[in-house]
This record gives structure tokens, sequence and C-alpha cells, in this order.
């Protein structure tokens, strides 16, 4: 559902419209004083139960099993929209116990309807639907994805008597109440993110109060990830969290006009897409060093999911091309003006030889050793972890569904030699061509320059090459070497191993990682040498 409104401004003929539709994320930026909060109060009152809003004083600590009926959790609700239709909500919350105890039982609620619709479609025999089900993960394994993502270093567990307990690695289980007021604070925000109807304007005020910035980023990016059915309006203070958001909106805050406690018109302009934030404001709202992580794709691609999630302490921003990265990076490193920033790279091997992977380095950007970043996602190693945890909850031999994905997968592959072939050496010509181009010094010389390339010669060693690595069923050599996202291979490693299809394992994937850390030091291993920077 597309939410539009007009917000007034000091030129009273020329108010400001704002469209927001599901899966857009809106920033209202500004400094202390701008009016962020008023409007995001003006705009919860007038969205009333089409809207949830998350306000900036808003109580942490809460309820490990709030004790509400049905019929006490809709009165609460309803208070909640009245008392937020009254100017001084926007200062103070007569209804933040009740906000808080809402959230957290709607949770738990949630984990259970999940936890009902399990056992009834496996008494209705509907696989299909039930590993689909067990893909996306209940919400507190949605919780807990979010929490690894956020930086958070502990996962919260549903008891058999109804109450949420904390855990941590190496340690005992103990109640959420203890939990520090950032990790409370990011729990809050994500149970009304997750529990709130399709379609809900989600209105977030400063998310990064009891919060470090290196969990507000990643944090946000992956809310609107679990929730594309939902627009989002984010105030912040800090101007990164749209630079790590590039697709978004943005509304820049200067100040506002009161009357009676009310706002009744705002100094603000709309911000395009990658439009720069002035001096003026940066200054008085940045504080400290930043780096950031370029990579390929957009926002929902593969690449960002994956590399938020290997490098924790860095900001990830996707990039459409390999070219677009380095022109990002560039720059950065070029402006004196953003040399609080650390900027890094990271792309596609793309066949890359030596000589194009010492280009880039020399540029801040690294090539992975894979391809492209799906041979990661289908490395027989996540592979196989993924595949054990459908085999728990489906009941099938581990062991022959990875032998069938693999022969699927080699099949696939086989039916697209040629183009695959040509693809290699297209890209194997041209770098012997580029190597052979006359530097100044033969110029120099004078005389007479050619460049030959033996092109049979080159399809038939990388004949023999792709042919060898079928024969030795060697799918982890021809995911490295070959784009093998020209192929249907892909599609076929999914669906035998009993996956609806590539969206449905990719997200296993990712599932999977979020709380295997043996698995993420794995996978950073798969792509090979990075700068030591990026990795502390």
């Amino acid at each position: 559902m597309p939410f539009e409104f007009d917000i007034p401004t000091t030129d009273r003929d020329n108010p400001k419209r704002v469209n927001i539709d599901a899966g857009q994320v809106l920033f209202v930026l500004g400094a202390n004083g701008s009016g962020k909060s008023s409007l995001l109060h003006a705009l919860a009152s007038k969205t009333r139960e089409k809207g949830r809003w998350v306000p900036s004083h808003r109580q942490s600590s809460f309820s490990a099993s709030p004790e509400y009926t049905d019929a006490e959790r809709d009165e609460h609700a309803m208070g909640i929209i009245h008392h937020d239709r009254y100017p001084s909500a926007r200062y103070k919350d007569g209804q933040s116990e009740h906000r808080i105890n809402i959230a957290i039982r709607d949770l738990i609620s949630a984990e259970n309807a999940y936890a009902e619709k399990r056992v009834d479609l496996r008494h209705a025999g509907d696989e299909e639907a039930l590993v689909k089900l067990s893909a996306v993960g209940s919400p507190f394994d949605r919780l807990n994805r979010l929490l690894k993502f956020a930086n958070i270093d502990v996962s919260l567990i549903l008891s058999r008597k109804r109450y949420i307990v904390a855990a941590r690695p190496g340690a005992p289980d103990y109640s959420v109440t203890r939990l520090s007021d950032g990790e409370r604070n990011v729990i809050l925000i994500a149970a009304n993110v997750l529990t709130v109807a399709e379609g809900t304007l989600l209105i977030i005020d400063e998310p990064e109060r009891h919060l470090h910035r290196s969990v507000v980023s990643p944090l946000l990016s992956m809310l609107r990830n679990e929730r594309p059915d939902c627009p989002f309006v984010v105030s912040t203070h800090e101007p990164m969290l749209p630079v790590d958001n590039p697709s978004s909106q943005v509304l820049l805050m200067r100040g506002c006009v009161y009357k009676n406690e009310i706002a009744i018109a705002y100094d603000v302009d709309i911000l395009t897409e990658g439009a720069p934030i002035e001096d003026g404001i940066k200054k008085a709202i940045l504080g400290q060093r930043r780096r950031i992580l370029f990579v390929e794709g957009v926002d929902r691609s593969l690449d960002k999911p994956l590399y938020s999630l290997l490098f924790p302490n860095v900001s990830v921003v996707a990039q459409s091309s390999c070219r677009d990265v380095e022109n990002a990076v560039k720059g950065i490193i070029g402006s004196s003006e953003l040399h609080w920033v650390k900027p890094f790279g990271l792309v596609d091997g793309d066949g890359a030889d030596d000589r194009r992977r010492a280009h880039l380095a020399k540029k801040g950007i690294a090539a992975i050793e894979a391809y492209s970043v799906e041979s990661i996602y289908y490395h027989p190693y996540l592979q196989k972890l993924a595949c054990e945890k459908l085999t728990c909850v489906l009941g099938r031999d581990l062991e022959e569904r990875l032998g069938r994905a693999r022969a699927a997968a080699i099949d696939a592959i086989s039916t697209r030699r040629q183009h695959l072939i040509e693809r290699i050496v297209e890209k194997t010509a041209r770098s012997r061509f580029f190597k052979n181009l006359p530097t100044r010094e033969k110029v120099k010389e004078r005389g007479q320059c050619t460049a030959n390339v033996d092109l049979d010669e080159l399809v038939a060693e990388e004949e023999r090459r792709l042919q060898a690595m079928i024969d030795d069923s060697d799918l982890v050599g021809l995911l490295k070497r070959y784009p093998i996202r020209e192929t249907i291979a892909l599609e076929s490693i999914a669906k035998e191993l009993q996956f609806a299809g590539r969206v449905q394992y990719e997200a296993a994937v990712i599932n999977l990682l979020s709380k295997d850390s043996v698995a993420l030091a794995k996978v950073r291993e798969l792509l090979g040498q990075l700068p030591p920077s990026l990795t502390e």
C-alpha cells in the first residue's frame, strides 16, 4: 500500500509532497531541534492503525513474558492510538509500558503461530509448504538473524514456559531483562517491525539511540529486507545511513515553526538519490571515521547480505557494477571532504588474471577468487550445511541429495559448454591482446607492432580444461572458473536439494551463516586474499 502525504513548508503555497511505497525507505535527516520528531509524530497521528510508531523517547525495559489476553492487547493498542494523537506524545510517552509489551507479546504469539503451522503442514503432508516455511524461519529465527547482522552476539530463545531468555556463546542462558540498553533497543525495534501487518507504515524515530553506528546501519538494511511489504520512515542524526541505503529518499530538515506545541510548517528539502549532504549539517552531526565496503549489485542482490555478515564492522554499500565500485572508491579517496571515510571495494573475480587483480588492488579493490558471488553461495560446503538443516525437517538422505545436486549441476554445465568456453576464451584473448599493446618506449623505437592471439589454441586448451573438470566431477573448479550463473546449474542444485528454487536456497544460506561462526570463517577463506584492514 503506497503512502502519500504533504509536508507544510514555510512557503505556504508550496508544500512538499512525499510518496513512499512498500520496500522503500524515507530518511528524515537533520540536526537536533530541526523538527524530525515533530514530523514523525504528525505522520504517526495521521496514519493511526495503518502505521506503527517507534518513538525516540522509547523505554527499553520489558517483561520476558507479557501477560495480556487478546482483548487486553487490542484495548491497549487502541489506547496507544488515541494517546499518540495528542501533541505531548511527541516528547512524553504515557503508553510506553503497553507499547513495549504489545511488541513482545506479538512476537511470542507469532512464534507460537509458526510452530502450530509447522505441525499442521506436517500432518497434512504438504512438504512444499513446509520447506518454504522452514526456509523463512520462525519469528525468533528472523530476530536472531537480525541480531547477528547488527553485530550483537546474543540470541533469544522462547522457553517451554513461554518466557524469553537470552543466550550467549560459552555462557548459561539468562533473562532478557539483564540485556544492555542497546541490545534491548534492537530487540524492541525488530519486534515491532517483524510483527506488524502487511503494508503497515513503519515510523522509527532515531534508531541510533543507545546504539553504536556499526549496529544501526546493518540493522536497518536487514529490517528492510525482512519486510519488503512495508514502507519505512526513519529519522536520524546519522548521515551515513542514507549513504548505506543509496536507493532511499532523504528529507533534509533545517527547522520548523511551532504554534501551541504543534509544528505548523517545516524548512525541508527532498534530496534526490545520491545528492550530497550540506557541510553545515554534516559537521553538526558527524563524529567519527567510518569504513565502507562497496560491492557489486543492488541492496537486495546476493552480494550485500553475504558481505554484511562476513564484514560486520564495515558498512556495506551496493553499487551496480565493477566500474561503479571503482568510481565510488576513487571518488572517496580523492575527496578531502570525506577524509573520515576509509573505502574498500570487493568485486567478482570474473576470470581476472593476475595483472587485472593487481590493477584493481592499486585502486583499493579486491577481486574474489571465485568467478562470481554465486560460486560462494553454491559451493559444496554451503550446499551441505543448507541441506543438513532441510534433511532434519524432511528426513531425506543427505549424501544422496548432494550427489544428485552435483550431477544435475554438471549436466547443466555440459549442455552449455560451448558458451562457457567462448566466454573464458574471450576474456583470455582480450587480456593477452592488451598485454601486448605498445608502451611509450616501443613507440619511441618506431617500426611495426603486432599483437597476435591464436584463438584456435585458446579454445582447444579451454575445451580440454573444461572436459577434465567434468570428467572429475570437479564442481568446485567449475564454480571457480566459469560463469555458472549463465546456465541452469544453480536452479538445478537448489531443486535437487529439495528447495523450491534459488531464492529459497540462497535465503537458507544466509540464515545458516547468521548462526554459524565456523561457516563464516570458511566462507571468508573461499573469497581469497583480502586487505587485512578490511577483515580486522
